[in-house]
This record gives structure tokens, sequence and C-alpha cells, in this order.
């Protein structure tokens, strides 16, 4: 669930660029709401504090953009798909969700 070396590390690399692809399509004027859930979704990412969560979030704050902009863009569509991703991958080890939740081992029961 928490992969280590090279993968755990192209997992931190897949969120920084979630951060910075945010940062970039925040605009020239957005309202305050936006700043605080685009800061908070920065700071989570940044962690790796509850990853899933936050990526969902990103995609409400991803369609609220396209809202605001009026318009969706190639690298909305972009930062989206990584965000789907990072759902389904996790966090990686190097991360806050890694050292909270740990890894576990789950046995079923033999039948």
């Amino acid at each position: 669930m928490f992969p280590q070396g090279l993968p755990g590390f192209g997992l931190v690399l897949l969120r920084m660029a979630i951060i910075l692809q945010l940062l970039m399509d925040i605009g020239p004027q957005p309202s305050v709401g936006l700043v605080v859930m685009t800061a908070t979704l920065t700071l989570a990412m940044t962690l790796g504090a509850l990853t899933s969560a936050a990526s969902l979030l990103l995609l409400c704050n991803l369609a609220l953009m396209a809202i605001d902009r009026g318009s969706l863009s190639i690298a909305t569509v972009c930062e989206g798909l990584h965000a789907i991703a990072l759902i389904f991958l996790g966090p990686g080890a190097y991360s806050l969700d890694a050292r909270l939740f740990g890894r576990r081992t789950i046995e079923l029961p033999r039948p």
C-alpha cells in the first residue's frame, strides 16, 4: 500500500507535479474560498496527509476553477487525471499517511 524506493519517490514527484499545476492554474483574481481550498490542498499534498481525500477535494477544486473561468483547459484535465491516478496509487512510503497508518497485513480466515 505504501511503496518504497523508486516507486515511492515517483509518488512524491506525482504529488509535487499536482501541486505545481494547481498553483499555476489559480489565475489572476481567484475568490477567497478558492485560495483557502488551494492552500489547504497544497499543504495536504506536500505532507501526503489524507492523500485520497485530498485528491477527491482537488477534483472538486478543479471543477470550481473551471466554472469560475468558464472554460476547461487541457492542463486542468491533465491535473484531474493525475489526481485520479494518485487516488488509485495511494500516497507512497514518504508521506504522513504512511507514518500514521503504516503497513498492515490483513489475513482472512480460512473457511
